[in-house]
């Protein structure tokens, strides 16, 4: 710990002398706050402090005791001759120790009031009066000397106007162990394997698709460390999450008419522990490719294993259920959702959690006062799609206007943009991460990570990822910089892109107490091109770059952040349209209509105006290592052969996904 022997900005340091509570509350947290732990002053008698020392990992108590005295000795203040100091846990009423040491300084050795000086001249009057005098005497007045101040000590004392204007600190009440969820009571879990427990800042990481099987298995074969072993920012983090693509089972029970049907075996649920994974989304349309049984196998697996699960469940309940996690004292409710046409779960059969607008409104609301961050996953959109749908983006805001903290998505196996909305931000899709359900196991990505402090102070950053063989690790200089410059073009669509990294400040304080009502998505409107998306954001690291850190005394309202979000940055009257062109053409049957007449043109393949008799030949042109890649379809009528352009199916690296 290390503290400064010459204290600087001396307003601050007057302040304290005085005897101002916020100020030597802000001088000891300066210091103590980088530790991860942090204090408030409040006064427990005339001239004596009372400081409460809270923490997530008790520290030595001599070391703390010690420490603030000797900041308060070095104020020299003449207000300040005592002090009680209280440590405990926090969120915890219940008291670890406490310790009360008297402050001698010049500055109150030379206060003293005329009443003390009166009183001391009393004392000694008196006593040399019960020398002089008899010894009967002497006992009478002594017993009168004694029973006046034990009744003077019994008396109430008024309190001065300073007094009665200094609230003392009281201990904030202790949070429930459970949270009523909308379907039921949701226990708290408390997160104890944590990085940096000094460090109060929460650091979250959240990764996009992982598959552990078919082409994964071929090229890794059983070695459950190489996919994260370059990857130790997973690891460094308090939690970690990844959208788990296949169930984890031995079960031979396909998913019958499904074209990809993806498992693993339980055994590489190393894979996840190994990388420092702490929970995983199931609400995807891989759950239940094993049905039932692999579903219910997987969720064992991984309960076996100390991993999360949330989208899924043996019933509806437990699909629905969120997964509540305390850390560092902030509490975090993890949702996830998919399709509600697929094998959604009901009240008596296992499957994903289906997504209802409704459902998700009340999901939220639910919980929204009983914890501190709300983080959403939908498994949505069209895959190979870089930029998400127009009900996509009017969803996600519906979720932020909720009461959602962030809403992360996955399934379009590629980088999708990001915005921020109402001050939280929407990340449509992280793509691939370790997806082994392809050939393709050299490839570019991103993670994000999200720092949380405790006072609703949220960083947002895209970490430019390298996959090859399979095996992830953070990229930096001119490869890195042309991930993040990838996303940031993606995200120009938006009103308001998120540029990485960004700070957010809170639109409120602390926890929210008032509901917001579920709101109607609006139709886009034709888009403003004289408008710029363009934002330039310097970001504040809000952690700490070492164990020994010296903090300076500069007021908070100079700290030099990023420009703040809030919600009337962003306009919630409409949405704009995303791009010019729509990302989902028309079906490529088309329904039925009433039969236009025939006309000629130049261009026709036949000149006939008149029915055609013909069958239809179809022949695949295959595809040098993988599926085919295009079908030609051949006319024979009364009139000849005629061979039609051949329908090209979109294969990427010979892969066609799911």
């Amino acid at each position: 710990m290390v503290y400064a022997e010459h204290l600087s900005q001396p307003s601050i340091f007057d302040l304290a002398r005085s005897g101002d509570f916020q100020a030597i509350n802000y001088l000891i947290n300066s210091y103590l706050r980088p530790q991860g732990i942090s204090a408030r002053v409040g006064r427990e008698r005339q001239g004596r402090l009372q400081v409460l020392i809270e923490f997530q990992t008790e520290p030595v108590a001599e070391r703390i005791i010690k420490f603030i005295c000797h900041l308060l000795w070095k104020l020299n203040s003449p207000t300040v001759e005592g002090v009680q100091i209280v440590g405990r846990y926090t969120g915890d009423p219940a008291v670890l120790w406490k310790q009360s040491v008297r402050i001698v300084t010049p500055a109150n050795q030379v206060r003293r009031s005329p009443r003390s000086r009166t009183i001391e001249s009393l004392k000694f009057r008196t006593f040399r009066t019960l020398l002089m005098m008899g010894s009967a005497l002497s006992a009478f007045i002594l017993g009168c000397w004694v029973s006046y101040y034990e009744v003077s000590a019994q008396l109430p004392q008024a309190p001065t106007p300073a007094q009665e204007n200094v609230v003392s600190p009281t201990l904030p009440p202790k949070r429930p162990e459970q949270v009523q969820a909308a379907l039921e009571v949701v226990p708290v879990v408390q997160q104890t394997t944590i990085q940096k427990p000094h460090d109060s800042t929460v650091t979250l990481m959240f990764g996009g698709d992982v598959t552990l099987s078919d082409h994964f298995e071929t090229v890794v074969g059983d070695d459950h460390t190489w996919a994260f072993e370059k990857l130790d920012e997973y690891r460094e983090v308090d939690v970690a999450m990844v959208n788990l693509e296949n169930p984890l089972t031995r079960s031979t029970l396909r998913r019958p008419n499904k074209q990809f049907n993806f498992k693993a075996d339980p055994e590489a649920v190393q894979v996840l522990t190994s990388g420092g994974v702490d929970l995983v989304n199931l609400a995807n349309n891989h759950a239940m490719d094993y049905e039932a049984e692999g579903l219910i196998e997987t969720l064992e697996t991984l309960e076996n294993s100390g991993i999360h699960a949330i989208g899924a469940g043996r019933d509806l309940t437990e699909a629905r259920r969120p997964e509540i996690l305390e850390v560092k004292g902030q509490r975090i409710a993890y949702f996830g959702y998919y399709d509600a046409d697929f094998h959604a779960a009901s009240e008596d059969s296992p499957g994903t959690n289906p997504r209802y607008d409704e459902r998700v409104a009340a999901d939220i609301q639910a919980v929204r006062d009983q914890v501190d961050w709300i983080i959403v996953n939908y498994h949505w959109g069209v895959e190979l799609a870089n930029y998400p749908g127009d009900w996509q983006i009017e969803l996600a805001r519906f979720t932020i206007d909720q009461g959602a903290d962030l809403v992360v998505g996955h399934h379009p196996h590629v980088l999708q943009g990001a915005e921020i909305y109402q001050g939280r931000p929407i990340v449509y899709s992280l793509g691939n991460f370790i997806f082994g359900g392809n050939s393709r196991n050299d490839y570019d990505t991103a993670v994000l990570k999200v720092s949380l402090k405790a006072d609703q102070k949220m960083k947002v950053e895209f970490l430019p990822v390298e996959v090859r063989q399979y095996q992830a690790k953070i990229v930096r200089g001119k490869k890195g910089d042309e991930i993040l410059q990838n996303v940031e073009r993606l995200s120009r669509i938006f009103d308001q892109p998120m540029n990485s990294p960004i700070v957010l400040d809170a639109p409120r304080s602390g926890l929210r107490t008032v509901k917001r009502e579920p709101v109607t998505p609006v139709a886009p409107q034709l888009p403003n091109l004289s408008e710029s998306t363009e934002q330039s954001v310097t970001p504040e690291t809000l952690e700490d770059t070492g164990d020994d850190v010296e903090v300076p005394l500069t007021p908070p309202e100079t700290v030099n952040l990023p420009p703040r979000l809030d919600a009337a940055s962003s306009s919630s009257d409409s949405l704009k349209p995303y791009i010019h062109d729509p990302f989902i053409k028309d079906p490529f049957i088309s329904i039925p209509q009433e039969t236009p007449q025939p006309t000629s043109t130049s261009d026709s393949y036949n000149d006939s105006i008149g029915s055609i008799s013909f069958a239809l030949f179809k022949s695949e042109i295959e595809t040098d290592d993988g599926p085919p890649a295009q079908t030609q379809v051949t006319v024979a009528s009364d009139k000849g052969r005629v061979d039609l352009p051949p329908m090209v199916r979109r294969v990427q690296n010979s892969t066609v996904y799911d």
